[in-house]
This record gives C-alpha cells, structure tokens and sequence, in this order.
C-alpha cells in the first residue's frame, strides 16, 4: 500500500507526511520495575556472571576460594523479593511455562524410584538454576541492562579462554582442564566454549573495529580449545550455529570476511588426529571401521550413546506421566541391567530433551520445549524488528 494517497498528491501540493509508527523496542523501563533492589541485584548478577571463574583462579593460584559465588547465592533471592519484581518473570507465557514445568518435575518426586535422590536434586536445582530465569527478569529491566551484562559474559569468557591457555591439556587424545572445579570433562568444557563462542559474536555486531577483531580473535581461540576437545556433538552444533548465522546475519559480507579467516586458521591449529576423531561418527556406528584404540574408543562411546538414548526413549514411553523420577535415569537403567543380569554403566541420558522426557514424564517435555520454542520466537521478533 503506498504511503501517499495519489489523488491529493495530485490535486494539493506535494508536502511531507509522518510515516506510520513500526514496532520498536521499549528502550526505557517502567519506573514500577525500577529501585534500590533492582539496582543492587543487577550488580550481584553481573558480578556472579565471572564468579565461577574467580573461585577457579583463586583454587589454583592462593588454594582457597574467593567465595563470591556463594555470597550471591545468598543475596540474590533476598534482593529478588526486595526488588519488587519477584512476579516480573511471570508476566509472558515463557515464565507461565517455565513454573509449569516446575510444578510437574515436584510432582514426578512421590513417583521416582529413587524419592530422596529426586527431593535432593529439587531442592539444589531451584536454587541454583530454576531461578535463574527470575533473576534476569527482576534485575535485567531494560535493554541498557542487558547491554551491560553481556559485556560480563564475555569477561567471563575470556577467563575461560585464559584458564585454557594455563592449565589446559591434552590427555587421551582429548583437550581438559586438569582439577578444575568445572571442566574435567572434555565434553562439559566443549559445551561451554561453545556457548562462549555465541557471546564472542556479539563483538562482531558492535561498530567499534578493535571489537570486531577481539571478538575474531576470541572466536578462533575458542573454536581451536573446542575442537581440541574432540567433541563430535560440539562439532555439529558449531556447523548449525554456522549456518543459522549466515543464514540470518543482516551483514553477511562483514561476518563472513571475519569468520572466513577465522575457520582457515583453526584448520591449521587443530592436530589431524582430533578431525579423525570427530569423522568416527554415524548413524550405524556400529559399521565403522576402527584402525586404532583410540578409533575403537571413539566409536564404543557413540555406541553406548545411541544405547542410552534408545533406553530414555523407552523410559519415557513407559513411564509417560512421570517419568523414572528427576535425576534418576542412571538409578533406573543401572537397576533394570541388575534384574537382566547385565551391568549398566552409571551415565545420564546425554540428551536432555530425552532425559526430561524420561525422568519427569512428557507433561513435562513438552513444558520443556515449549519455553524453548517461545524463547527462539521471541528472540526471532526482536532481531526481526531491529537493525544492527
């Protein structure tokens, strides 16, 4: 529809007219969201975002930890009700959604095989991370707020990148940080770099250039520790957030003379053995040739994976109201191999849409990822109506 009516911009004389409003963001928040309380949680969060990482570095250098993590435990929830935001979160169908799938995980409890490990697990997972979601609502009011915490995240990253660099290793072909309080786990330590790698991007959307090339920088330092980690699941999550970057940058040219370069260059900081490791992957594993230990390794593991997501699917099948009970899939499988005869390694479901599933019912699945799905709409619409 044109914006100007052609029979008056022929019979009056041509004069401006005001566009039609388009959807913005609210940039200011409301003054109701806004006080002492917020204020003082919103530092609290930010400094609890490179809290985990000032505990690491306090273990390792002074044998003893720095403890900020577990003073903002304790501040943030007295400052969440002080803020008068404590319902905030519940106002969209993404916090309704999220305190159904509270609800339905505390009503699994009664029903798991295991009821004081299940009752365990709630009472450190509200805390710790059901809340986080009320947290970022109460304390996070404006888009300014959220700026700023960002720039936290990617401090806290390049803590992580550091912690790499000193005290990283290679140990059976696989890239870890030695005693860490966090990241033993090659595959808990490729997930988080991941995750970093998805903050760093936020560099290369910023109009100063010497953020562009931090943030380019960061990105090949985390993306080279993160396939050293031979993480065949971290690896196809970098493919799709690849695609799906390029696929809705709105400057593809500058992302891709940024990222182009910087996918050359892991190409030649990672060791070939790691890209060998991370082909060994299939949808028939089983057919795989193995011409080493470490090939035979690699292979069992995916092996054992599809096992153990092949038994969540059939627990929640089984068990679809309420699931084996929060946290207790291990306790599950480990005591039906029992009554078969077999033993059943003690490993989660390493899904975690099958372990929702499995362990708390579909009821709560489908909770699951229906915050999920609004979250990825949500965000779509945002990105969809801003220009950066």
């Amino acid at each position: 529809m044109s914006r100007f009516n052609q029979s008056h911009a022929v019979l009056n004389p041509p004069r401006e007219e005001m566009a039609a409003p388009t959807p913005s963001l609210v940039l200011e928040p409301s003054p109701s969201d806004v006080g002492l309380g917020q204020r003082l949680g919103y530092v609290v969060l930010c400094v609890f975002a490179i809290s985990g990482y000032a505990n690491e570095f306090a273990v390792r250098l002074l044998h003893a930890k720095a403890y900020i993590s577990t003073i903002s435990w304790v501040l943030l929830p007295l400052l969440l009700v002080l803020s008068g935001n404590l319902l905030r979160g519940f106002r969209d169908r993404i916090g309704v959604l999220w305190l159904g799938f509270l609800v339905w995980i505390t009503l699994a409890v009664p029903f798991s095989v295991w009821k004081g490990g299940s009752l365990a697990l709630l009472i450190a997972y509200i805390p710790h991370g059901w809340l986080q979601l009320s947290y970022y609502a109460a304390f996070l009011v404006s888009v300014r707020h959220c700026r700023r915490l960002m720039f936290f995240l990617i401090a806290s990253n390049f803590l992580l990148l550091l912690d790499c660099f000193l005290f990283g290793v290679t140990k059976d072909g696989r890239f870890e940080i030695t005693n860490s309080i966090f990241f033993t786990n090659a595959n808990d330590l490729a997930l988080q770099l991941l995750i970093s790698i998805t903050q760093f991007m936020y560099l290369l959307y910023q109009r100063q250039v010497w953020k562009h090339i931090a943030g380019g920088a960061a990105i090949l330092v985390a993306l080279t520790y993160m396939l050293k980690t031979a993480s065949r699941g971290a690896l196809l999550a970098v493919v799709i957030l690849a695609f799906v970057g390029i696929a809705f940058a709105k400057n593809r040219m500058r992302l891709a003379l940024i990222c182009v370069p910087v996918a050359l260059a892991t190409l030649l900081l990672v060791p070939s053995s790691v890209f060998h490791r991370l082909t060994l992957i299939g949808i028939q594993p089983e057919k795989l040739a193995a011409t080493s230990l470490d090939d035979a390794s690699a292979v069992a593991s995916q092996i054992q994976r599809m096992a153990l997501f092949r038994q969540s699917v059939t627990y929640a099948v089984t068990h679809p109201l309420f699931g084996v009970g929060p946290g207790q899939f291990a306790v599950a499988a480990y005591g039906d191999s029992v009554k078969e005869g077999t033993q059943s390694p003690w490993l989660g479901t390493h899904n975690s849409y099958t372990q929702v599933a499995s362990e708390c019912g579909i009821p709560a699945f489908l909770l699951y990822v229906g915050v999920i799905a609004l979250t990825l709409i949500s965000n779509f619409r945002i990105f969809r109506n801003t220009a950066i």
